[in-house]
């Protein structure tokens, strides 16, 4: 082979493969999880939806600290014939109290982390709106389940007021979660 027919199909390979790259990406973007790409909208609805589960999440962590210490008081005297580890090629093994235990702590450790990460991913857009004379509007409306109505009177403004500063201010969140995907 010549070099220039080297040459010609290292190109081609090239192509071949960024083009797959991008129809990967593409898939991603469509059907993943979580999409790589977010437009102005899709940023304030996940921002607005992270702030309802905001109170939930605190919630969530203090039930798995009181999960992990009945795991811990109930300790090695409970037996469970439920639990067998299973290794290919071999019968199962049946896990021993300790290792039951452990595993179940495992587990909350593991939903602790989680749900603690995005409260810190929260608490840092939060950070941004702190200071602003409306941001008891936002803990209103995500944190108590109040109305804008409510809201209003509380703060002594016109309902079109607290909207339109309360999304201003999830706006800004929304920046701070998810950069510059949150301006288009």
């Amino acid at each position: 082979m010549t070099s220039t027919a080297r040459v010609e199909k290292n190109v081609n390979i090239q192509k071949l493969i960024e083009e797959a790259v991008k129809k990967a990406v593409s898939a991603t973007v469509l059907f993943g999880k979580e999409k790589t790409t977010a437009d102005g909208k899709e940023a304030f609805k996940k921002t607005e939806q992270r702030l309802y589960a905001y109170p939930e999440l605190k919630k969530n962590i203090e039930k798995y600290y009181a999960d992990i210490e009945d795991v811990q008081l109930e300790g090695a005297t409970r037996k469970s014939k439920d639990l067998v580890f299973f290794s290919p090629g071999m019968g199962g093994t049946r896990l021993s109290a300790e290792e039951i235990m452990e595993g179940r702590i495992a587990v909350l450790q593991k939903k602790i982390y989680r749900d603690q990460s995005e409260i810190d991913e929260i608490d840092f857009a939060l950070s941004a709106i702190n200071g602003d004379e409306y941001y008891q509007a936002v803990a209103l409306k995500y944190f108590d389940g109040k109305t804008d109505e409510f809201i209003s009177e509380t703060i002594h403004c016109d309902p079109s007021t607290v909207r339109r500063n309360k999304n201003r201010l999830v706006r800004k969140m929304a920046i701070k979660l998810y950069g510059a995907q949150a301006l288009s």
